[in-house]
């Protein structure tokens, strides 16, 4: 079975759009994901959300890692893609891979 890695590559903040527009002091980078960070897509199919991964940053790159999971390819790319959580003010960037997982399917 496939699954897609997903590897933190960059966090970025975007200090003056956040003076701008968001009105919390603290505001900085995304405090969920630091660089280096790897997860694994899930689900008997390989191709759920990773444990502890971010549900807003999941649904920004889950077409691109679920097609990657399950054979597919983003921009005609064969097993890796360059995705980007679309907070303009601070923006996550990852690196997707698929990777072979001999594990046997759970249903």
């Amino acid at each position: 079975m496939r699954r897609c890695k997903i590897k933190v590559l960059k966090r970025e903040f975007n200090e003056d759009l956040a003076k701008q527009y968001i009105k919390i002091p603290s505001f900085g980078l995304c405090h969920l994901m630091k660089e280096g960070d790897v997860f694994i897509t899930s689900g008997p199919f390989g191709c759920g959300i990773p444990e502890n991964f971010c549900d807003m940053a999941w649904h920004a790159i889950e077409l691109q890692a679920t097609s990657l999971a399950t054979g597919g390819k983003v921009f005609g790319i064969d097993d890796v893609h360059i995705a980007c959580y679309n907070d303009g003010v601070r923006p996550v960037m990852f690196k997707l891979v698929t990777i072979e997982d001999n594990s046997k399917p759970v249903f």
